[in-house]
């Protein structure tokens, strides 16, 4: 796949200059959280030789209303299959809530936030989301959970919420979301590889780590960088 991307988001990214991978995820997707581990191994694995870029794919951004049962029952189902190809712990209390709604782009924004109050903590603030909305039944729509969470990285809490609450977040947020539809991200968790112009796909979906490396290294191996 040959990629074009807009002048600001190479300026933004810097991908032309080496090998990237591109995570596109949304911390209140559940593949996601499943995929987090399998993601943590591949990044380690790949330190120094690969750039690292996250970008917020928006699962639910601004939706408004309240989940029904139908909705629940369906949500349901596809945590309980995350639980069990991934074992990565689930509060299913969560279905016990009346009147949540999935906006998504609360959680989004917070962890974009975090990319420009402390950039190296952008992927842990992602997994402290995920963390907290999944296994400990955390309401992350809220800003005061989200300041929470940046509070445990270090960041002050009124600190994170003045910038979290900023028009200029909203818009990366949104740029963020952007990007992922330029990149054809149509589901999440997606992992891709950037060599110049050329853009690879490794990921759409959960994809076990094996399989995730070895297309990786056959992807890099095929990267004919411009």
């Amino acid at each position: 796949m040959h990629f074009e991307a807009k002048q600001n988001d190479m300026e933004k990214y810097d991908l032309l200059d080496v090998p990237h991978l591109i995570y596109v995820m949304d911390p209140m997707c559940s593949w996601c959280y499943g995929f987090a581990p399998v993601l943590h191994q591949l990044k380690t694995e790949q330190e120094g030789k690969l750039n690292f870029k996250l970008v917020l794919g928006g699962l639910r951004p601004g939706t408004t209303e309240p989940m029904g049962d139908e909705m629940k029952a369906a949500v349901k189902q596809h945590w309980q299959e995350v639980e069990k190809a991934t074992e990565q712990a689930f509060d299913f209390g969560f279905f016990e809530r009346d009147s949540f709604v999935y906006d998504t782009e609360p959680a989004c924004r917070a962890v974009v936030t975090m990319r420009y109050l402390q950039p190296e903590k952008e992927l842990e603030m992602a997994e402290e989301v995920q963390r907290a909305f999944y296994a400990r039944n955390n309401d992350v729509t809220k800003a005061e959970v989200l300041a929470e969470i940046a509070l445990g990285l270090g960041i002050a809490e009124d600190t994170f919420l003045e910038k979290f609450h900023s028009d200029e977040m909203k818009e990366k947020t949104l740029q963020d979301f952007q990007i992922t539809r330029h990149l054809q991200a149509n589901a999440f968790p997606s992992l891709y590889l950037l060599v110049g112009h050329n853009l690879s796909l490794l990921s759409r979906g959960y994809r076990l780590y094996d399989a995730l490396n070895a297309k990786l290294e056959e992807a890099l191996k095929g990267a004919q960088p411009k």
